[in-house]
């Protein structure tokens, strides 16, 4: 495990020409309606998560913007555009069976409800940390997730994984003063940075992306339909 990790994240920062852009969105609009619709769904054992949202939102983003769903070809001088959206999700693996990290990838993710995207995402994750995901399980991912926000983490930024040329690192959504039409209140904030490809994404592409994606989740009624 170790060793491949290595073999990849070595790949990684040696042959693609990493940047890093941040936002912050304001999650207070999201956490209520996350509220509500977990209420509503608990007697159905569903349990909604901020990462499922995000996903979502990620995979919705990418119509309107192809080229962060894309990667650098083979032949070193060509764009590829991928016709599925693939969303990979990182997960760690315990300490107990040698730690380490493996991506599953969430195949059509913009195809999918927020129900199935929750309820994939933890059989997966389940999964993993058991009896190990299948190839077919871990392949294909057009771009990829890591979320430390469980662990209080606010902001960092993450390795690209191969062949993707876009990762996005996510923190917690922190309770903090924010300004709210012209005001010192307190909401909730949370910090994305993506970390692209520069051979594939511009700085005005990432950047339009994120802000894409912060809309979608400010607005999180819109990640229903």
């Amino acid at each position: 495990m170790r060793r491949t990790i290595a073999a990849r994240l070595v790949l990684s920062k040696t042959t693609i020409p990493h940047y890093q852009v941040t936002v912050a969105a304001n999650m207070d609009p999201l956490l209520s309606l996350r509220q509500q619709l977990n209420e509503q769904l608990a007697s159905q054992g569903v349990k909604l998560s901020v990462n499922d949202f995000l996903v979502r939102a990620c995979a919705l983003a990418m119509h309107q913007h192809p080229y962060v769903n894309a990667s650098w070809g083979t032949d070193n001088a060509s764009i590829n555009l991928h016709d599925r959206v693939n969303v990979g999700v990182a997960i760690s693996l315990p300490i107990e069976r040698g730690g380490g990290l493996v991506v599953a990838s969430l195949k059509d993710a913009d195809r999918m409800g927020l129900r199935q995207i929750s309820s994939d995402t933890k059989a997966l994750a389940e999964k993993a940390r058991t009896r190990g995901l299948s190839i077919d399980e871990m392949d294909g991912s057009t771009f990829t997730i890591s979320n430390l926000g469980m662990f209080g983490v606010e902001h960092f930024t993450a390795i690209i994984n191969p062949p993707n040329s876009a990762i996005l690192a996510v923190g917690a959504a922190v309770e903090k003063p924010v300004v709210r039409n012209g005001q010192i209140v307190v909401g909730h904030e949370m910090q994305m940075t993506i970390s692209s490809d520069h051979r594939v994404i511009d700085g005005t592409m990432a950047a339009a992306y994120l802000k894409t994606v912060r809309e979608l989740l400010e607005a999180p009624a819109t990640l229903l339909v």
